[in-house]
């Protein structure tokens, strides 16, 4: 069984800076609603793999969106307003709270739309949607996980055991339907997120995703 355990190591104004532990992976996670703190993030997560970006290796990127399910269906089938938005490079982890910002930084909107970047997560297509409809985020390069893995719609937490070995991952259908909008994310929701982005890019990277990888998808 793996141990998923989240430590907070400091509280600042413009964000909380959290130690998640995923069995013996130890992931940094900034947890901000600012703007400001979201842009370094992504300027120094190209700062480090400038080589990789440079060269046109190409980066990927775990990702992941989450939202508070509405209580009735939305007219038009309009998609809900993300909560959070999460990103996984290595072991750093953005847990942007996009619906309490005031604003997407260009850097992080250049981020996205970046054709040597691969976003590779669960569902993407559907995160992807929600982004470009709210806020209006366009994601260049994104990879499937039911698709790259050839495990269709097995959970998240199937593929972490049979594909990378790290078992007895749990994410609770109760954290994942509760308030991603909240001013103040709760250490549950911390790890949960970080957890999806963390699994999403190990996952990715098992599968050889790579900006020059096949595009595959599902809906």
């Amino acid at each position: 069984m793996t141990t998923v355990s989240a430590r907070l190591r400091r509280s600042e104004t413009k964000h909380d800076t959290y130690v998640v532990r995923v069995g013996d992976s130890r992931v940094v996670t900034t947890v901000t609603a600012r703007p400001a703190v979201a842009r370094r993030w992504v300027c120094a997560t190209r700062w480090r793999h400038r080589r990789r970006l440079r060269s046109g290796a190409g980066l990927t990127v775990g990702m992941g969106v989450q939202w508070t399910p509405p209580f009735r269906a939305l007219a038009g089938g309009a998609e809900p307003r993300p909560g959070t938005l999460q990103l996984c490079v290595g072991h750093r982890c953005l847990v942007f709270q996009i619906a309490q910002a005031n604003a997407v930084p260009a850097a992080l909107g250049g981020f996205m739309a970046d054709g040597v970047v691969a976003f590779v997560g669960y569902g993407i297509r559907s995160d992807c949607r929600k982004l470009a409809a709210h806020h209006d985020l366009q994601v260049s390069c994104t990879r499937e996980l039911r698709a790259v893995t050839g495990m269709g719609n097995a959970s998240m937490e199937r593929m972490a055991e049979r594909l990378i070995g790290v078992a007895g991952i749990k994410k609770p259908a109760r954290v994942g339907r509760s308030k991603w909008d909240a001013p103040k994310l709760s250490k549950t929701q911390v790890k949960y997120a970080c957890v999806d982005a963390f699994l999403s890019l190990r996952l990715g990277v098992h599968a050889g995703v790579s900006p020059a990888s096949t595009s595959t998808s599902t809906s």
